[in-house]
């Protein structure tokens, strides 16, 4: 068995070798032979690894910028490019004073907003006025023109600084519980407005002006808060509102640190503020774009 299978095998070994040589001839003589490609019968596994579940968040995109009031006055376009090219990307513009409305807003935007920078706006909340929060938001948007369509967000300034447009309750020392009630009202007839022209709304306010006008209140929490406070400079992340002794309204991150107040630049020569900004709350996909859900209306008695 084992011979006979042997003389086989040289057999078809000779007959292979006789085939090849017959094909190399006709290669001579027609040229190349077109060769198909093998097909792979099996492929190598290769390892897919599952994609992350585990989502980061984008770091915040810091910028520094300033904000003015009609006290600015009208600075030319140069004006604006020059801030630009100093490293300036944003300007927050007063629209309503609480009084007043500033005559220059539409002119300051525009003008900033052809330098290339970012723009929005503030309302100064007079809480002794007759006009309501949404009313006084409506005029600070009359100041801007067409320009308000370009804000990136809207702040709502609660603060102290004119007494003049305190009640007489909240001058009251202590506050009284029934004027603060009356000005978280107001504030969220204010921001309710913001949010139903379609902007992003933003508060305004420090520890002592957000205790005295409202108690405290933690119903803006969900809001981007702007925050004036000198104490760390432009580092938007001092002093650390988790600390018990700078906690107030709920807040726990600041959008907005406004950290140098009134001073005059050199080019161009303008009073303003100096700000550092998240520069995502200029965006449109930002939360404040959203009613936050806690936000309730509380009309006044």
């Amino acid at each position: 068995m084992l011979r006979d299978s042997t003389r086989k095998t040289l057999g078809d070994r000779r007959s292979i070798l006789i085939c090849t040589a017959i094909g190399l001839v006709v290669c001579s003589v027609s040229g190349p032979a077109t060769l198909s490609t093998p097909r792979l019968t099996s492929t190598p596994a290769v390892e897919v690894l599952p994609p992350s579940t585990t989502v980061t968040a984008p770091e915040p995109s810091l910028a520094r910028g300033i904000d003015i009031s009609r006290s600015a006055g009208e600075p030319a376009l140069q004006d604006f490019e020059n801030l630009r090219q100093q490293g300036y990307r944003f300007v927050i513009v007063s629209g309503w004073g609480g009084v007043n409305p500033n005559r220059h807003a539409s002119v300051q935007l525009s003008r900033a907003r052809d330098a290339g920078l970012l723009t929005a706006g503030y309302c100064y909340v007079n809480f002794s006025s007759s006009l309501d929060g949404g009313r006084q938001v409506r005029e600070a948007l009359t100041a801007f023109g067409t320009e308000w369509a370009h804000l990136g967000f809207l702040a709502i300034d609660v603060e102290t600084s004119a007494a003049n447009q305190l009640s007489p309750g909240l001058r009251s020392d202590p506050p009284l519980a029934t004027a603060q009630q009356l000005a978280v009202g107001r504030i969220a007839e204010a921001v309710h407005e913001v949010q139903r022209m379609g902007l992003s709304a933003v508060i305004y306010t420090k520890q002592d002006d957000w205790q005295r006008i409202t108690g405290d209140t933690r119903q803006f929490k969900s809001l981007p808060l702007w925050h004036p406070k000198t104490i760390g400079g432009d580092d938007i992340h001092e002093p650390d509102l988790a600390n018990p002794g700078y906690t107030f309204g709920g807040w726990t991150i600041r959008t907005g640190k406004q950290y140098v107040l009134d001073t005059i630049l050199e080019n161009p020569r303008i009073q303003v503020d100096l700000n550092v900004f998240d520069l995502n709350a200029f965006s449109r996909s930002s939360p404040g774009y959203r009613e936050a859900a806690d936000i309730r209306m509380a009309a006044a008695d």
